[in-house]
C-alpha cells in the first residue's frame, strides 16, 4: 500500500446520469462536459430500495441491506412494536472510513448519510441526513462547535418548501454554499488520502422542483438549472484544485422521475380487512389491533404479524402464513390507480431483495421468525409511484408539495484516474474498486 494514495470524492444525491448528459447537452455544465472527456462516465443502479440511507449504507460496506442492518428511514422493534430512526450505531459492517483509517489512511467524509453518530476516522468526520445537531455530529467534537459557530447545517429545512418554494430555494442556496466553504475549509488543511463530500440539495431540489423542470415551467425551471449551473462551477473549482495526479470520483446513489402519486400501502392494507385499529386515528403501530394479519414500513415493506415474532402476532407460521404472503402478492399486484394504471410491477419475497439475515445459516429454508428486520415481502412499483408507510391516511392516493420521486437505476458514476476493471453494476459494487485502489 502506497501512502501517497489520494482519492477525492464528491457525491451528487438523487442526480440521473439522463440529467447530467441533458445538462451538458444543453450548455448547462461545460466543466463536467470537459472533466469527462478525461474519464470514464457511466450510468449506475441503486440498490432495492432506492434510499439514500439504505443506498450510501452498500456504498460505504459493499453489503446488502440483511448485512448492514438498514433498510429503511424507519423500523420497527417487532417485540414490543415501538419504531425508530435506524442510524450509523446500526450499522452491522464495517465501513470504508473505518477500514482506511486502520490502514493509516487520512480519512475526511462531510454530510454523508448513515454517518451520524459520527464514526472515529483517522481524520474528520461530519455527519449527514438523519444527524439532529451538528455539535455532536462531528469527530473530534472540537469540529461541530467550529461548524455550529460558521452556520453550517446537516440539512435544508423541507418545511419551507409546503410554505413558499422561492423561500426554499434560497434555503438551498445557502445550504448548498456553507458546505461547499466547510469542504475546502478542510481540504486546504492537509494532504487527505481520502477526501469525500456529499451535496444533499441536488435530491432536496429535484423533490420539490422536478415537475416544473420536465414541464419547463418558469421560474422554478430556470431555477433548477441555475442551480445546476452552481455544481457545475463546483466541479469547475474541483478540477482546479486537486492535484493532477489524484483519482477523483463523481456520484449519485440513485436516480430520479416525475412523481405520479403517492401511495399508502397501510390504508389499502386497511380497506381491504388485513390491518385494524384499537384507536383512530393510530399513533404508532402499537395501536394495531391483534386481528390485523400485516403492516407495512416506507417503502413498500410489508409484515406479516405472525406469531412468534410479532407482539401481536395473529398469523401462524407454515402454511397460514404462506397463503397469506401468496394472497397479499397477488392482490397488490391488481392495485390501480384512478386512471386505471397498473402501481405495483412485482412483490417479492423480502430476503430475495436485501438478502437473508446472519441469523439464517441454511438458506434454502428462509424461516420467517428469523427475518428480524427483513420485510416478508417488499412491494416494488412502477416508475412514478412512492409507495409510503404513514400508519393511518384518509386515502390510498394523494399528491402533496413533492413532485419528484426515485429510481432504483439512473444513478451515475465518473471516475478519473482511478483504475476499473469492470464498471461496477450498482452502488454497493463500489467498496471493493476502493479498497484495492489503497490497498494496491
Amino acid at each position: 500500500m502506497k501512502a501517497d494514495k489520494r482519492l477525492f470524492i464528491l457525491a451528487l444525491d438523487g442526480t440521473p446520469y439522463s440529467l447530467l448528459k441533458r445538462l451538458m447537452d444543453e450548455g448547462v455544465m461545460p466543466n463536467l462536459k470537459k472533466l469527462i472527456a478525461g474519464g470514464s462516465f457511466h450510468s449506475l443502479n441503486s440498490v432495492q430500495p432506492p434510499l439514500s440511507s439504505v443506498a450510501w449504507a452498500s456504498f460505504m460496506t459493499g453489503e446488502k441491506p440483511a448485512k448492514h442492518g438498514i433498510f429503511g428511514f424507519i423500523e420497527r422493534d417487532p417485540e414490543t412494536l415501538n419504531w425508530f430512526v435506524p442510524k450509523a450505531d446500526r450499522l452491522r459492517a464495517p465501513t470504508l472510513f473505518h477500514i482506511l483509517s486502520e490502514l493509516k489512511q487520512r480519512v475526511f467524509v462531510m454530510n454523508v448519510p448513515m454517518t451520524y453518530p459520527p464514526p472515529k476516522v483517522n481524520g474528520i468526520a461530519i455527519c449527514g441526513f438523519l444527524g439532529s445537531d451538528i455539535a455532536r455530529g462531528t469527530y473530534p467534537p472540537a469540529v461541530g462547535s467550529f461548524l455550529k459557530a460558521k452556520g453550517y447545517v446537516i440539512d435544508a429545512d423541507v418545511e419551507i418548501a409546503k410554505k413558499d418554494l422561492n423561500r426554499f430555494y434560497r434555503e438551498l442556496q445557502r445550504v448548498l454554499e456553507k458546505r461547499i466553504e466547510m469542504m475546502w475549509h478542510f481540504y486546504d488543511q492537509e494532504t487527505w488520502n481520502f477526501f469525500m463530500t456529499h451535496i444533499m440539495e441536488t435530491d432536496r431540489l429535484h423533490h420539490l422542483f422536478w415537475k416544473y423542470f420536465e414541464e419547463d415551467s418558469q421560474p422554478f425551471a430556470g431555477m433548477f438549472r441555475d442551480f445546476y449551473g452552481r455544481i457545475d462551477r463546483l466541479l469547475g473549482e474541483v478540477s482546479a484544485k486537486i492535484p493532477e495526479d489524484s483519482a477523483l470520483m463523481l456520484l449519485s446513489d440513485h436516480g430520479f422521475t416525475r412523481l405520479k402519486l403517492e401511495v399508502y400501502l397501510n390504508r389499502w392494507l386497511a380497506e381491504n380487512g388485513y390491518l385494524f385499529y384499537e384507536s383512530v386515528p393510530p399513533k404508532s403501530l402499537r395501536d394495531m389491533h391483534p386481528f390485523s394479519k400485516a403492516y407495512s414500513l416506507y417503502p413498500g415493506r410489508i409484515y406479516v404479524n405472525l406469531k412468534g415474532r410479532e407482539k401481536k402476532g395473529s398469523v401462524n407460521p407454515g402454511l397460514e402464513y404462506e397463503r397469506l404472503c401468496g394472497e397479499l402478492s397477488e392482490k397488490l399486484l391488481k392495485i390501480r390507480d384512478p386512471q386505471g394504471n397498473p402501481v405495483i410491477k412485482e412483490v417479492r419475497r423480502g430476503y430475495e431483495v436485501y438478502g437473508i439475515p446472519n441469523e439464517i445459516n441454511e438458506p434454502i429454508f428462509v424461516d420467517p421468525l428469523k427475518l428480524g428486520a427483513v420485510p416478508d415481502l417488499i412491494a416494488l412499483p412502477y416508475e412514478g409511484y412512492d409507495l409510503k408507510g404513514v400508519l393511518w391516511h384518509s386515502t390510498v392516493f394523494d399528491q402533496t408539495v413533492f413532485n419528484g420521486t426515485h429510481t432504483v437505476d439512473d444513478a451515475f458514476l465518473f471516475v478519473k484516474n482511478f483504475p476499473l476493471n469492470l464498471v461496477p453494476e450498482s452502488i454497493d459494487r463500489i467498496f471493493n474498486p476502493i479498497l484495492a485502489f489503497f490497498n494496491d
